[in-house]
Parts: C-alpha cells; structure tokens; sequence
C-alpha cells in the first residue's frame, strides 16, 4: 500500500492561516483537484483536529465506500461518531494503522492531517509520497506542514500548475 501525504500549504509552509483550522483560505482550483484527487484513495487517515474540521462533510458522505482512521489520544470520546466500516477512531501506532489498512489490500491511503499526524507517520518512515499545493499566500503564522523537527529528504516527481489559479501541485516521492 502506497501512503501519499495531501495537504495545501501557504508559500511559508503553513497548513492552517493563523489560529484558525482547515483549508477554507485555499484557492477554488485547489479544492476542486483535492476531491478530484481523493476518488482515487478508498483508504484514508487524519487526526482528530481535522477530522472535526470536516465532520459534517464526511457525514454528508455516508454512501462512499471509504474507511477513514481517525487518530486521536481518546477514541472511546468518539464511540458514538464510528461507523463500522466507514469511520474509526484509534490510538493505535502508525505502525500498526499502516499494517491494518495495507491488509485490507484496498489500494492506496490518503493521509490527510493535520501537522502531528503528518509527523508521526513521517517520522516512522510510512509515507511514501508527499502531494502539496502551494497557494501563493504568506500567513507568518499558523499551523506547519509537520509538526516535529525532521530531517527527511524527498525526489521531486512532478509539478503542475492547477488551471484558472496561481497554484501548484508539487508531488515528491521518497528518496531511496
């Protein structure tokens, strides 16, 4: 299973603006290709602040045939939000989400969030791609790509510019 790390950033690398959560300060172009861009990851995985950034919309989305992993310090507060098959929350290492989800042979994961989750999963050496817009905006402030001190270095793959926008998409892989 092939983990690819989604996310939009500011040209600061900021993934929030400020104290503010989610992504709706990202370009129209850049939300249209991240939903064009998910269809093709039935498996996916954040954390619990992104999870409740887009609870409703993944609410909204009950007939997808999608499991989501919700990584949280206290997945039994979420007990009543799980879905069998759809949503789960856990506390487990990434380690063990990674090796649970590739045994489902479902093809590729989405990890989507937020700064720590990137971090760990990072840090444990799981992701294999990163796929990052880059808005043209500067925030100064706000929540980074990773939430951890790394030194990891990546390949670039690919760059290309999302239509009608100043945006990019720029993918890397892991260097070998």
């Amino acid at each position: 299973m092939r983990m690819v790390l989604i996310a939009a950033q500011s040209l600061d690398g900021f993934i929030t603006r400020g104290a503010t959560p989610g992504v709706a300060w990202a370009s129209g172009a850049d939300q249209r290709w991240f939903q064009q861009a998910l269809t093709g990851f039935k498996l996916r995985v954040m954390g619990r602040a992104t999870y409740e950034t887009v609870r409703d919309q993944i609410r909204n989305r009950d007939k997808e045939s999608v499991q989501r992993v919700i990584m949280t310090r206290r997945p039994q507060e979420f007990a009543s939000e799980a879905m069998p098959g759809a949503v789960e929350f856990t506390n487990a290492s990434p380690q063990t989400v990674h090796a649970r989800l590739a045994a489902l042979d479902q093809g590729d994961c989405a990890l989507l969030g937020g700064a720590q989750i990137h971090a760990l999963f990072l840090q444990a050496g799981l992701v294999d791609e990163l796929w990052l817009t880059l808005e043209p905006r500067l925030f100064g402030s706000g929540t980074p790509l990773v939430g951890k001190a790394l030194d990891l270095h990546w390949r670039l793959s690919d760059v290309a510019h999302l239509p009608n926008s100043d945006s990019l998409i720029v993918k890397y892989h892991q260097r070998s």
